[in-house]
């Protein structure tokens, strides 16, 4: 089976509030077996509408990474985003192997 990947590009507007979801998102995503790998830090804008924020997480499967996305917990969080508080695109990728 192959790894699955969200991809998040985030313009965060409203540190506060951006908070009270990741405080959510980031322990459920952790307690349902996905890998942070990337999360806020330095970026470097190459190309495109520069953007303050960028998140890489790893799934067992797509299938995983979608669930989790529809999930309940997952959902908690998602209430405190909207267009006052960030700016965000999200994708889940399919890994290579």
């Amino acid at each position: 089976m192959k790894k699955a990947y969200w991809v998040g590009i985030v313009n965060v507007k409203n540190h506060d509030e951006y908070k009270k979801y990741t405080d959510i998102a980031g322990p459920a995503l952790i307690a349902t077996g996905a890998k942070i790998l990337s999360r806020g830090g330095k970026i470097i804008n190459l190309e495109g509408k520069k953007m303050n924020r960028l998140v890489v997480i790893e799934f067992p499967s797509m299938e995983h990474a979608e669930t989790f996305y529809h999930s309940d917990e997952y959902k908690k969080g998602l209430k405190y985003l909207n267009n006052d508080v960030c700016d965000r695109f999200l994708n889940i990728a399919e890994g290579l192997d």
